[in-house]
């Protein structure tokens, strides 16, 4: 595809006398794009109306016509084939506020000499006006039929630069020959500075290997990349080119083989890659809010029962693999019930996320902290030594909530009731470690509250041989 280079003004100014006509019903457009062309030795006159526009057609001969697509929109189309009608050997130049394929194809079967969208690069219209006035401009081109016209650079340029999507050529040795210009607004970059570069400057480091049969594509038809997803690196504009601090964007890739065949050779020679990059960084960023939003508490943030069981999981593999014990709390406020029912179930839910910050202090990062239902909670442990290192975790939590909470003009004071169960020791199974570290704080609940108590076999739900597990029983036990 040909590259572009706009030339110098002084080489662009066409003979004095080119008479210019402006349709289109912006009048604050149409009087700078005016001014623009007065500038640079044009006599240029504006049409408001459809009725405008024929008057002046009527009145003289215009070298070019300048009409904007909107004046069509509006029940203007009759307005295009009276020009051709009438000025024949006029250009027409068709501006449009969006790059939709459908204008494009219809405006090119109209006999439209060139289109630019709108906010237009001056020195790039200025270019094409000089190019259609030229005298040199060759009578065969102005007469091309209307199927080279849909097959013509022009088009081919319209579609390419207007592309929402960044698209991109490289060669046999995955440099990049080719950048339409959004890859300014996706990446930062400006066409120049990655021209030359080599594919792998712009993955993500832990992407190179996934990237290596993508970017740089030889296959084609079906087997092609499609759809493939990666992370490219964003300029920083505060740091050097391609530093390691950069951010990373989400991109989804399509990228095709580009071959052919000379005459002296019976095998197709592979001549580079062609590649389309989409940006999904708000699919991504959407998808990512609805995994937080469904497997987190709404209320405290914290992780919920789903994504517990999840992380327990995953950390039982780990610990019999490692011959590492690790422990599982269960935690109940004491006496919610009754804050509830003094001060409300507003002030009940400030209380809870006040009570998850403190809990969520008392802990080492790589620790689980999940709220499971209502004031209940639960803590994953990992890599414990002994049941000592529990105690400790267990008087911490304790003696932080000797420190009253203040809702307004009182103070609260809550104590906590904590069951633990150790892996190895108690149980190797997720579900049976939960159970148990629940059975160990009902256990304390009945004991007195606001302490911590580890499982042992003596240990059994309250009504364990009556067969009372219902959620009344539990319910009137915590009160």
């Amino acid at each position: 595809m040909e590259q572009w280079s706009n030339p110098p003004v002084e080489t662009i100014l066409p003979s004095q006398g080119a008479k210019i006509l402006i349709t289109g019903k912006e009048r604050r457009f149409n009087k700078s794009l005016q001014e623009l062309l007065v500038l640079h030795g044009y006599e240029v006159y504006i049409a408001l109306t459809e009725q405008e526009a024929v008057f002046y057609l009527g009145q003289c001969h215009f070298d070019l016509i300048m009409l904007n697509f909107k004046m069509i929109e509006t029940g203007g189309q009759q307005l295009v084939k009276q020009i051709k009608s009438k000025a024949k050997t006029s250009k027409l130049i068709m501006l449009s506020n969006d790059a939709v394929f459908d204008k494009a194809v219809w405006a090119l079967r109209q006999g439209v000499d060139d289109l630019f969208k709108v906010p237009y690069a001056p020195d790039e219209l200025l270019f094409s006006i000089h190019k259609l006035l030229s005298r040199e401009a060759s009578k065969q081109e102005s007469q091309r039929s209307q199927s080279h016209l849909m097959n013509s650079e022009l088009l081919h340029r319209f579609m390419v630069d207007n592309s929402p999507d960044v698209i991109y050529l490289l060669n046999q040795y995955g440099q990049f020959t080719f950048f339409n210009k959004q890859v300014r607004s996706l990446l930062g970059f400006g066409r120049k500075e990655l021209l030359g570069e080599h594919y792998t400057t712009l993955i993500h480091p832990e992407d190179l290997e996934k990237s290596r049969y993508v970017f740089s594509e030889r296959r084609t038809g079906k087997r092609a990349a499609k759809n493939v997803e990666l992370r490219l690196r964003q300029k920083n504009r505060r740091s050097a080119l391609f530093s390691s601090t950069q951010l990373d964007v989400n991109v989804e890739f399509n990228a095709i083989g580009v071959y052919k065949r000379f005459e002296d050779s019976k095998q197709n020679v592979f001549l580079g890659t062609y590649g389309v990059v989409r940006d999904i960084s708000k699919r991504k960023a959407r998808e990512k809010q609805s995994y937080h939003q469904m497997y987190h508490d709404a209320l405290t943030n914290l992780p919920n029962r789903s994504l517990f069981q999840d992380r327990l999981r995953l950390a039982l593999c780990q610990s019999r693999r490692n011959q590492q014990t690790l422990a599982v709390m269960f935690l109940d406020i004491d006496g919610f019930k009754g804050i509830n029912d003094s001060f409300g179930h507003a002030w009940g839910d400030i209380l809870l996320q006040a009570f998850s910050v403190r809990l969520k202090s008392c802990l080492r990062e790589g620790d689980t902290l999940a709220r499971i239902s209502g004031d209940e909670f639960s803590i994953l442990i990992p890599q414990v030594t002994s049941s000592k290192d529990t105690e400790k975790i267990g008087k911490k939590i304790i003696d932080e909530f000797k420190i009253p909470f203040r809702l307004e003009h009182h103070e609260i004071t809550i104590g906590v009731s904590i069951g633990i169960a150790l892996s190895l020791e108690d149980s190797d199974s997720d579900e049976d470690l939960v159970q148990k570290a629940d059975w160990a704080m009902y256990h304390v609940k009945q004991s007195g509250k606001n302490s911590f108590a580890h499982y042992t076999k003596s240990i059994r739900w309250p009504g364990y041989k009556q067969n009372l597990n219902s959620e009344n029983n539990k319910s009137s036990l915590k009160k």
